[in-house]
């Protein structure tokens, strides 16, 4: 659940309405409801994966207000996101007022779902351009359904423009920052989020924003210390001990990752797309604390609220927790089962071989991970070599460590970073190998190119 959708189904007015539609339904009592209402209603049933009992609010919404804009916007997304284009237009022709903000922000959507997102972008302008719209908040809102497709240049077209008429909207600033690190950009992402919080300091978003920038910069105690504030003033907020229980475990500190984790359980309710996840990493951690028993039980709890068939992520992450305690052939099992079923075999074998190298069984690790590189030449291969670097330096083969280390910026600079980080503090990662050859020859590498 988005937080925007969170604030507002926790307003005193939408628990009412909420409540006075429940209760007439349970009764079996007619009801009188605005469409708009009814619609809200809908889209909460729909944050909970409850689709029967939305669609019931929305049925009564039609029948009651069978022109109104907001019921049929919501059909023709439903259609969209079941990926059926053709019926989704159907309704969105037969919506009466075509020039209705949110009907603009349909349009855009299907054309965007159409592959088309160009054409959604000079459809939006045009349509502001035509209606006269208030420049700063429509086009942030067409901004935001661009970044939620991860079309992130033609946000920041939008948002760049106004930004350059409305300097001071600390939303604007943060939407850019989302966009800038959906490209991996968190440099700039984070150059952004100071403009935001120049505006506003306490705005919570854009504090979460620049810790998962400093996160992924791999500046994890900064990070760590900004959660640790939000979670003073946002005490039951899940979100932020989940994500201060990553930053923690990518630190090793797992005890008390294991202490943020729990947290974030306890204010992370069953309903919550993020459960899952949590239980998965919670899984984790309790197996670097070599607590099996827990981590097998969050696990099994994950797939049990999980409706994934296949249940690879499940195998794989079974498979590491068993490397964790010693018990290899079982783990092999499970990763036999995981690599079988998968329909990417090329990440599979992937997570395979960073499983075994996270547990410290390098030769292992070293074997699938030469066969990964080998069986996917190119650009898909190349995503291995910091990971061979890592475990020919834990070998201490100190020639194919140097031979991968020089290669490992270019193939995947902020994995390099997160793994060797470590061993050169304040050194950036494309001089890791300079320093690493003068470590093992006394001297830097006389050309380097």
């Amino acid at each position: 659940m988005q937080e925007e959708d969170e604030i507002y189904f926790n307003d005193p007015e939408f628990l009412e309405n909420l409540q006075r539609y429940e209760q007439a339904h349970e009764n079996g009592e007619p009801i009188y409801m605005d469409a708009e209402d009814l619609t809200d209603i809908a889209e909460f049933y729909m944050t909970q994966n409850r689709e029967e009992e939305a669609n019931e609010a929305i049925s009564l919404a039609l029948s009651l207000h069978p022109d109104s804009v907001d019921p049929l916007i919501f059909l023709a997304r439903q259609q969209m996101f079941h990926d059926n284009l053709d019926e989704a237009i159907k309704i969105a022709e037969s919506i009466p007022d075509q020039n209705d903000r949110e009907t603009i922000f349909l349009w855009s959507e299907l054309l965007i779902r159409s592959d088309k997102p160009k054409e959604a972008l000079q459809f939006i302008v045009s349509k502001q351009e035509e209606l006269d719209e208030d420049e700063e908040s429509f086009l942030y809102d067409a901004a935001c359904i661009f970044t939620d497709y991860e079309y992130y240049d033609e946000a920041i077209k939008l948002l760049q423009g106004i930004l350059n008429a409305h300097p001071y909207n600390a939303s604007a600033w943060r939407t850019m920052a989302e966009a800038h690190v959906g490209k991996g950009d968190f440099l700039e992402a984070l150059d952004d989020i100071e403009y935001c919080l120049a505006i506003n300091p306490t705005y919570t978003q854009a504090l979460m924003l620049k810790a998962h920038c400093l996160f992924h910069l791999n500046h994890l105690d900064q990070a760590h210390q900004i959660y640790k504030e939000l979670q003073h003033t946002d005490p039951e907020n899940g979100r932020l001990y989940y994500m201060d229980a990553i930053t923690l475990a990518n630190m090793e500190k797992f005890e008390k990752a294991k202490d943020c984790i729990t947290t974030a359980l306890k204010y992370t309710p069953e309903y919550d797309e993020d459960r899952i996840q949590v239980l998965l990493h919670k899984a984790y951690i309790e197996s670097k604390c070599h607590n099996i028993n827990e981590a097998l039980g969050a696990l099994e709890e994950a797939m049990a609220l999980s409706k994934d068939e296949e249940e690879i992520e499940y195998h794989l992450l079974m498979g590491e927790i068993l490397l964790e305690n010693n018990k290899e052939q079982e783990a092999a099992e499970e990763f036999e089962i995981a690599y079988n079923e998968s329909k990417n075999k090329q990440q599979t074998l992937l997570t395979m071989g960073i499983a075994y190298a996270e547990t410290m069984h390098y030769n292992t690790a070293l074997s699938l991970l030469q066969s990964f590189s080998q069986e996917y030449k190119g650009k898909e291969g190349v995503i291995a070599i910091p990971y061979l670097a890592y475990c020919y330096k834990r070998i201490h083969d100190q020639e194919n460590y140097l031979k991968y280390l020089r290669k490992a910026v270019s193939a995947d600079r902020e994995i390099t970073e997160f793994l060797f980080a470590k061993d050169y503090p304040s050194i950036q990662p494309e001089e890791y190998y300079l320093y690493a050859f003068k470590n093992a020859y006394g001297r830097f590498p006389e050309s380097w190119e």
